[in-house]
């Protein structure tokens, strides 16, 4: 088939993509070159973020240094070609490969979904029918022993004797019709049942969080949203919020 050739030269070009990323020697070499440096300023950085004091203007200058040049080796490394390079190319890598994956999974997901589909629409039907034939046997055998608590309480009632009366009344009594049930048919398919809410009236719901604390665990106060309102606006309040402002 078509698509079969097509996933197999996919396969083929996803391996040689991964071929073609093996790191040669010589730049193994470029990479140490340039990045040991840096690599040995890692452990003045830490030091200096740990026991570094700022007290005075001469600690302040020492420390925006140290700032500048932890900076600046940040976009060497950024701006690295060769590790660009290699990092380009592990994304495209990675996009091949998730690309591949789903050349074979999407499909096959989207026909079990379906297939599936038809399996519920049919599991379904034969409840519905089945509920359908339990309600009308029940009827019948609802009716039937009512027609026999009738027929009871007519002989009863013929009778001349209160004791012979009283009798069959309790047997009329007695008389309940079986529950009548009717298995549907199903599939072996593993399925999963789950709720699925939607908003009906929002106006009710914020009525009743104010009233009831445990509906509290379903709203998110979305902090992000308000500092940004905070910064579009600097004279908003929100009630219960406390905006602090931060120098980075």
């Amino acid at each position: 088939m078509e698509t079969e050739r097509t996933e197999l030269v996919e396969i083929d070009a996803a391996v040689k993509a991964c071929n073609a990323l093996a790191v040669a020697d010589p730049v193994r070499v470029a990479l140490v070159r340039d990045l040991e440096p840096i690599a040995a300023s890692l452990a003045v950085y830490a030091e200096a973020a740990k026991h570094l004091v700022v007290v005075d203007q001469a600690g302040a200058d020492h420390a925006t240094e140290i700032c500048y040049s932890i900076a600046s080796d940040i976009k060497r490394v950024e701006d690295h070609e060769i590790l660009s390079r290699i990092t380009d190319g592990l994304h495209k890598l990675h996009h091949r490969w998730t690309g591949l994956r789903d050349m074979f999974i999407a499909p096959m997901e989207r026909d079990r979904r379906t297939i599936k589909g038809k399996v519920i629409a049919w599991q379904e039907g034969e409840r519905k029918k089945a509920e359908e034939t339990q309600r009308k046997l029940q009827a019948e055998a609802d009716a039937k022993a009512q027609r026999e608590r009738e027929a009871l309480l007519k002989k009863a009632a013929s009778l001349k004797t209160p004791e012979k009366q009283e009798a069959l009344r309790e047997q009329a009594a007695a008389v309940i019709a079986p529950t009548v049930t009717v298995a549907a048919p199903k599939s072996g398919m593993r399925m999963a049942a789950r709720w699925k809410a939607s908003v009906a009236d929002d106006n009710e719901f914020f009525k009743a969080l104010s009233l009831r604390p445990d509906l509290r665990g379903f709203v998110e106060v979305k902090l992000t949203s308000m500092e940004r309102a905070k910064a579009a606006n600097p004279a908003t309040e929100i009630p219960g919020i406390m905006f602090k402002k931060e120098t980075h």
